[in-house]
């Protein structure tokens, strides 16, 4: 029952049930509205849901000095060859479905050493042990091993780090790494780049475990990405480059640490020629293909801004598990795209289409894989949901 309100009128009690006064209502409505509308924008904030999930890698990250250590059980803390913590900063890769859209192609001016260092003469052992540092961590999170590799990218873009003291993923051109990586390695499977500096007064030794240690453990300022990529189960091999920047006055150790995605064997690598774009192979019978994508995205003009890169917008993209199954907003290309399961398991890849670069900048080609292990592993970035279970098996990067 309502509550009656009364009150004395000409000498009767007049008696009538309660309402409450619109503008408190009002108010209140107001005010629950506020705190809904408050935690949607964060909850967007934070998912930044995706419209294709299996296509981008959203929200962006950043390079910051590292000042914190993550508080959790890991493996021993390998020599820090006394450098202060405070002195090592990281960047590293980053995917976004809506990228900063520069208006013209840039020239960008680099600091030149007046004695330019170039890669240093040294053994596998530091590697070595690396690896085998970085495979214990991923076996504690239940993740299998990744392998050495020789990659000439990293040693490229470790020498270029020391010739120009530009610490950036994109060169003075404004083309990033998987461009460098497809001009040195062929673009045949998918790449992470991740890179370190030490800033000091004088140069680091050179140990790669403490380089992984930092990229793992220490990583909190730039939202845990190079741990992610690490770690990811997508990622079977690792390349690992070092050089030095010295000018009397400043030295800075920089570290080049690619984690690569090894799943297909090419009877013809993939290649991008008079305006087609070919590629045949076997895919891994734990990678089925999903996607085949292109991105673009035009040429960075301040490089020395950006602490992380990124390919850009969707241009073409094709379903290649689905017979008619599109892509959405996302033009589909022609041409000849088959996958199919051989009898050993493996996956059948042949693409063969023809593929117009229109205007000036960078386009990626990229085929996506789903996992069909199930690992379960956790990663910690706030994008790093949209990794678990979905492989970039090939990156190729075209400059128009």
């Amino acid at each position: 029952m309502s509550r009656l309100k009364c009150e004395r009128r000409s000498g009767y009690l007049v008696c009538y049930p309660h309402r409450r006064k619109i503008k408190r209502v009002a108010g209140r409505t107001l005010a629950a509205l506020g705190v809904l509308t408050f935690f949607l924008l964060l909850f967007y904030l934070y998912v930044d849901k995706l419209e294709m999930s299996w296509l981008v890698y959203p929200t962006t990250q950043t390079a910051t000095l590292q000042t914190s250590k993550l508080e959790t059980s890991r493996p021993a803390q390998p020599v820090a060859e006394t450098i202060p913590q405070s002195t090592v900063q990281t960047i590293a890769v980053t995917y976004s479905q809506t990228p900063e859209i520069k208006t013209s192609r840039p020239v960008q001016s680099t600091t030149q050493s007046t004695t330019p260092q170039t890669l240093e003469i040294e053994n596998s052992t530091s590697k070595l042990q690396a690896v085998e540092y970085l495979n214990r961590i991923r076996s504690e999170e239940g993740i299998p091993p990744v392998q050495l590799i020789d990659l000439s990218v990293a040693r490229y873009r470790a020498e270029y780090l020391a010739r120009t003291n530009l610490f950036s993923h994109y060169d003075s051109e404004g083309r990033h790494p998987v461009y460098w990586y497809t001009r040195l390695d062929g673009g045949l499977y998918g790449v992470e780049e991740n890179l370190m500096m030490i800033a000091y007064g004088k140069i680091a030794k050179v140990n790669y475990t403490y380089a992984i240690y930092n990229l793992v453990f220490n990583d909190i300022l730039s939202m845990w990405g190079h741990r992610d990529s690490l770690l990811d189960p997508c990622n079977n091999y690792v390349a690992m480059a070092t050089s030095y920047f010295w000018n009397i006055t400043y030295g800075a150790r920089y570290y080049v640490v690619y984690m690569v995605a090894k799943w297909v064997e090419w009877v013809f690598p993939p290649r991008y020629e008079g305006g087609r774009f070919t590629a045949e192979g076997y895919a891994a019978p734990v990678m089925k293909p999903k996607i085949f994508a292109v991105y673009y995205v035009k040429y960075e003009s301040n490089p020395a801004s950006r602490h992380s890169y990124e390919y850009g917008d969707l241009y073409l993209c094709k379903v290649l598990d689905t017979p008619f199954a599109k892509c959405k907003d996302a033009q589909e290309p022609a041409g000849v795209f088959t996958v199919e399961k051989m009898q050993d398991g493996r996956w059948h890849i042949k693409i063969n289409t023809s593929v117009d670069l229109d205007k000036p900048g960078l386009y990626t080609f990229m085929i996506i894989a789903e996992d069909l292990r199930g690992i379960k592993w956790k990663p910690m970035s706030l994008w790093g949901y949209a990794r678990v279970g979905k492989c970039r098996i090939m990156l190729y990067t075209v400059a128009k």
